[in-house]
C-alpha cells in the first residue's frame, strides 16, 4: 500500500524506502518514551520496535525466592542470632542450590540507597517446582517456629521487635548461570550450618553479593535479555567468584524492577578486583555491567529509569556441591 501511495517505478520505491525507515524510527522512539502515539490503538499500550519483537524471553534455568527485611537499627544482631539458631534441613532438600543473608552494606561511591531494606534472604533452586515443595512441607513449618503455637508465637514476637512490619518476599525466574562450584560444600548432613551468634554482635562475611536492578521499559524485555546473552563473560577467571544469575521478576513488585544481576564473590576485595579491571569484558553495550556503576542507555533506551546497583556481605552462607548452577 506504501508504494501504491507514492507511485511507481523506481521513485516510488525509493519513497516506500524513506516511509518505511521513518516509521520503524518512530515506533522505535514510542518505545523508548521519546514520542507518544496518537489515536485509539495506542491507548495504555507501550510500543515495540520490530527488533524486539524479533527476540522471545529466555527460558528460566533457575528459581530465587527472596524476603526483604526493614531490620530495626540496634536490633541487627538479635535478627541474625535468631536466623542462625533456627531449625532447618533446607541444605537436604531436592534441588537446593545456594542459601545466603544478605546484609547490605554502603555503596561504593557513598550514595544513600533509596529505601531501607536492609537484609534479603535469598534462596536459590533448580526450578520452582523445588520452591514450590519446600514451601508446602515440613520443612517450611520447622524453620518457621515448627509449627507449634509457642514456636509461632516466639516468632512473631521476634519479628516485631528486630524488624519494621512484615517481610515482603520478591521472587524470580534466573537465567544464564554461571559459577564456579565450591572446593568444599557448606551444606552439613543435618542440612544446615551451626553458626554461633549471641545477638550482640553482628556475623563475619563470609561472601559478597552485588546486584544491579534494572526497570525495562514494557515490550523491551527480551531484547534486554538477548544482550545479556551475547555478552562474553569473563566472570569465572577472577579470583574470588563464586555464580552469577540474571534474575527476571516473577509477577509485578511496586518497585518497579523488572530484572537484576546477581553475583556473588568470595569477599568484596575479590569483587572490587572485578568491578575496577580494565579488562574487564562482559559489559551490555549500552554500559548496563553485571556490577557497580549504573549503565548509560544508548538511544533508543530500553530502561523506565537508570539501573540501581546495591551490595551486600553475605551471612549463614549454605552451598551445595554444585553450587548456583
Amino acid at each position: 500500500m506504501v508504494s501504491g501511495m507514492c507511485g511507481g517505478g523506481v521513485r516510488g520505491k525509493t519513497m516506500a524506502r524513506l516511509v518505511g525507515a521513518l516509521l520503524v524510527l518512530l515506533v522505535e522512539q514510542a518505545a523508548a518514551g521519546m514520542l507518544t502515539l496518537s489515536g485509539p490503538q495506542s491507548i495504555g499500550m507501550v510500543a515495540t520496535s520490530p527488533a524486539a519483537a524479533a527476540f522471545k524471553l529466555l527460558p528460566a534455568q533457575r528459581y530465587v525466592a527472596t524476603n526483604r527485611f526493614r531490620v530495626r537499627e540496634s536490633r541487627e544482631a538479635a535478627f541474625e542470632k535468631r536466623w542462625a539458631d533456627r531449625k532447618s534441613r533446607l541444605g537436604l532438600l531436592e534441588g537446593f542450590r545456594f542459601f545466603c543473608m544478605m546484609r547490605r552494606v554502603d555503596n561504593f561511591d557513598g550514595t544513600p540507597y533509596e529505601d531501607d531494606i536492609n537484609y534479603i534472604s535469598c534462596t536459590v533452586w533448580e526450578k520452582e517446582e523445588n520452591f514450590d515443595a519446600w514451601k508446602t512441607g515440613d520443612a517450611f513449618k520447622e524453620a518457621h517456629g515448627g509449627g507449634t503455637v509457642g514456636g509461632i508465637a516466639s516468632m512473631l514476637l521476634a519479628t516485631a521487635m528486630n524488624t519494621k512490619g512484615k517481610p515482603k518476599a520478591a521472587m524470580w525466574e534466573a537465567i544464564l548461570p554461571v559459577t564456579m562450584p565450591p572446593s568444599t560444600p557448606t551444606s552439613s548432613d543435618s542440612g544446615w550450618r551451626e553458626v554461633v551468634a549471641d545477638g550482640e554482635n553482628m556475623l563475619d562475611a563470609e561472601a559478597f553479593i552485588a546486584m544491579n536492578r534494572f526497570s525495562v521499559l514494557p515490550g523491551m524485555e527480551a531484547t534486554f535479555e538477548s544482550r545479556f546473552a551475547s555478552r562474553e563473560s569473563t566472570l569465572s577467571e577472577y579470583d574470588g567468584f563464586k555464580g552469577f544469575l540474571l534474575l527476571r521478576r516473577d509477577g509485578p513488585d511496586p518497585d518497579g524492577f523488572t530484572h537484576s544481576t546477581w553475583s556473588a564473590w568470595r569477599d568484596r576485595a575479590a569483587f572490587d578486583a572485578w568491578r575496577t579491571s580494565e579488562n574487564r569484558s562482559g559489559k551490555l553495550k549500552d554500559k548496563a555491567p553485571e556490577g557497580e556503576k549504573p549503565a548509560r542507555a544508548g538511544p533508543p533506551s530500553i530502561y523506565a529509569r537508570p539501573p540501581v546497583p546495591t551490595f551486600y556481605d553475605g551471612i549463614l552462607v549454605l552451598e551445595s556441591e554444585k553450587g548456583v548452577q
